[in-house]
């Protein structure tokens, strides 16, 4: 069984274009596709910086879009599918770790925790509410897991967020190795 790599190379490259947190801004984020739709050229590669969801109103319609606006580019320029890349944000660890919630020792402060930090928009988006997953975390692990479960289907139901969400990268570099893209600061003491 071959093990996915959490780090991209980008190979043959021309230009990399980077697109950075985004935080479900619908709107913002159609313009800059529309620019990058334009002047993009044979060779060039994409790479989103993490934290394409939290703290705006529209992640599912955030993510659908980035959905498609793959799909466009890969169709148009024949790429594959590790010339476009998305990395893990922290908006979208703690949505992965919502997915988890029921195996949290405290549920609750990690709700409010998340929800301090942006995470009910998401919440919000995918048609739960703020309330409702504050009940469930008080609530019981059976009843989280039954709440996770539901979250997960509302995440199938939605065509290519599951796979977002499984495929999410920590990192990609230039094949010269001299430009490293990741969500946040690099501590360069660590190999």
């Amino acid at each position: 069984m071959k093990k996915e790599n959490n780090f991209i190379e980008f190979k043959n490259t021309s230009r990399i274009w980077a697109i950075g947190s985004i935080h479900s801004n619908y709107d913002s984020l159609q313009s800059i596709q529309d620019h990058v739709l334009i002047n993009f050229l044979p060779g060039d590669k994409l790479v989103f910086l993490g934290n394409v969801i939290g703290v705006g109103m529209e992640a599912k319609k955030t993510i659908s879009s980035i959905i498609d606006f793959r799909f466009k580019l890969m169709s148009k320029y024949f790429l594959n599918p590790d010339e476009i890349v998305f990395l893990r944000g922290a908006q979208e660890e703690m949505f992965s770790k919502l997915l988890q919630l029921q195996l949290a020792p405290n549920p609750n402060e990690i709700i409010e925790w998340m929800f301090d930090h942006g995470v009910n928009e998401t919440i919000k988006s995918y048609g739960f509410s703020e309330n409702e997953v504050k009940n469930i975390a008080s609530s019981g692990t059976i009843s989280i897991s039954k709440w996770t479960s539901t979250l997960n289907k509302v995440l199938r139901d939605n065509p290519g967020h599951t796979e977002y969400f499984l495929n999410l990268k920590h990192a990609a570099y230039s094949h010269t190795k001299k430009i490293l893209f990741v969500n946040r600061g690099v501590d360069i003491t660590r190999p």
